[in-house]
């Protein structure tokens, strides 16, 4: 830490330490409610056990599943919230639970549209999926409930949450939206509607009002469907303008990075899947040309991270799933599962889960790379490649095709992407991918710790005080699938 950064900080403390009742007030919930993490590896040991060994695809695929279903049981709070371990984010703690739910929903909801089964006779509990989400989900929209999820509004991080609540319920509108009431359906509708009108930052979150709309439309909510739609299509020609090449965007003023394939690309292949006339040629387009792109920078070897939210990483490998969804495939589905392979095996082997849900760093958890808006429940945004896994069902050549090669596997390859800054680089014999920034200085930048004194202002000040290290994330020259940034003697080497 450098001096003069350690002198804000002591300002910090002291001007909180005088004011403390006012500080205490900055959250609306005790600091001290997020939980660590339990200390047991004896579910993460099964897991990458099954998952490691040469057990079939769809057999090792359950285990993941079956982990983060029983993790996210174990961790309801409630009804609506589940409060997964770990830091806190400088949302509420109530904010953190309903992403805890919303996040790991749409696996659950996946499964069960997939045909995989509604009820999982699991030899410690029978799990009942269509009722724990109905219940959850009932519970959170409801303003007379304990449990509700509150009211959404501008910019608000429910925005992002409520695209998530509405796919789940489409995908489980056979076993919960047509079993609703009406006036049940009501105030699910009197929820969501609002993220469809509020104010977004002018980023990937414009997406999420789309996805909304769009879902509602589909279920022919009480609600005006044309109106619905037109909005979709205005903020969608407003989002179109990011777009700069091969299937990848500006993600606003963060630049180019990783939200493209599991925030981005993601959100399309949604879109389409939920409103096929809608943007068809332009949609399809870009998540065959992400899919591409994204081939190239898996390796078995890892990835070559950069950019905000790190956490999310195992959803890497979205793009090229989403591909493997489309009429006729864009991507055969062997490559589809070696990519999703080799993302999986990479981060389990790392360390990547605990306690039932992805750890809140790049392998473990690690504080240094823990953006201030991630809680507990934030990571889960990492099991959306899963959730485009089990919209494959049972038997389908997904699972069962011959595995294929990643680009990296078959030969040396260089890329340029002019629009995005980008040359991409794989090296065959080693499976090393880089990604180099060509407007940036040939430096490495090396990442701000997370220390004691940090631990304590948070204490103090019940906020995350984590390091940005937005300069490790976006400013060096080079990243490496090799030397991924967050190693653990904190070098970001070439």
């Amino acid at each position: 830490m450098t001096g003069r950064r350690r002198a804000l900080w002591a300002s910090a403390a002291l001007i909180a330490l005088l004011s403390g009742a006012a500080a205490y007030r900055l959250a609306s919930k005790p600091w001290r409610q997020y939980a660590p993490c339990a200390a047991g590896e004896g579910a993460e040991a099964r897991v990458r056990t099954e998952f490691l060994s040469d057990a079939p695809p769809e057999q090792r695929y359950r285990a993941v599943f079956m982990y983060f279903a029983r993790g996210f049981l174990r961790h309801v709070a409630g009804l609506s919230r589940v409060q997964y371990c770990g830091a806190g984010s400088f949302n509420s703690y109530a904010i953190n639970g309903l992403e805890g739910f919303a996040r790991t929903a749409p696996l659950l909801a996946a499964w069960m549209y997939s045909g995989h089964g509604e009820l999982i006779q699991d030899p410690l509990e029978p799990i009942d999926l269509a009722t724990i989400l109905k219940t959850g989900i009932l519970a959170g929209v409801d303003p007379r409930s304990r449990d509700y999820w509150g009211d959404i509004g501008d910019k608000d991080q429910r925005i992002v949450e409520a695209a998530d609540i509405a796919r789940t319920l489409w995908l489980t509108r056979a076993s919960i939206w047509q079993h609703l009431t009406e006036e049940e359906k009501r105030r699910v509708t009197q929820w969501l509607l609002p993220a469809t009108r509020a104010a977004t930052p002018q980023n990937n979150w414009i997406l999420f009002p789309i996805t909304v709309d769009l879902v509602l439309a589909s279920l022919d909510a009480p609600a005006n469907n044309a109106e619905l739609t037109a909005r979709a299509h205005r903020d969608f020609e407003k989002y179109k303008r990011f777009y700069s090449e091969s299937g990848w965007f500006v993600d606003g003023s963060d630049g180019v990075d990783f939200y493209n394939t599991w925030g981005i690309t993601y959100e399309l292949f949604w879109i389409h899947e939920i409103a096929s006339d809608f943007e068809p040629e332009f949609i399809t387009r870009a998540i065959a040309d992400s899919a591409t792109l994204t081939e190239h920078l898996i390796s078995p070897q890892g990835v070559p991270i950069m950019g905000r939210s790190v956490c999310y990483r195992t959803s890497v490998p979205v793009p090229v799933v989403a591909a493997s969804l489309s009429t006729p495939p864009e991507a055969a589905p062997g490559v589809a599962l070696r990519a999703l392979d080799s993302v999986w095996r990479y981060f389990l082997v790392h360390d990547a889960i605990s306690d039932g849900a992805l750890t809140q760093g790049y392998f473990g958890p690690d504080l240094r790379f823990l953006d201030r808006y991630s809680g507990g429940g934030s990571c889960q945004w990492g099991l959306r490649s899963l959730v485009l896994a089990f919209m494959h069902g049972a038997g389908d050549r997904f699972w069962t095709d011959p595995p294929g090669r990643l680009p990296v596997e078959v030969s040396d390859y260089r890329l340029e992407y002019p629009k995005l800054g980008w040359t991409v680089t794989g090296h065959g014999s080693t499976g090393e991918i880089t990604i180099e920034i060509v407007k940036n200085a040939e430096v490495i930048n090396r990442p701000d710790p997370y220390t004691r004194f940090d631990e304590l202002l948070e204490t103090i000040l019940r906020r995350p005080m984590r390091p940005n290290n937005y300069r490790v994330k976006y400013a060096s020259r080079y990243y490496s699938s090799a030397h991924p940034f967050p190693v653990p003697d904190g070098s970001a080497t070439p």
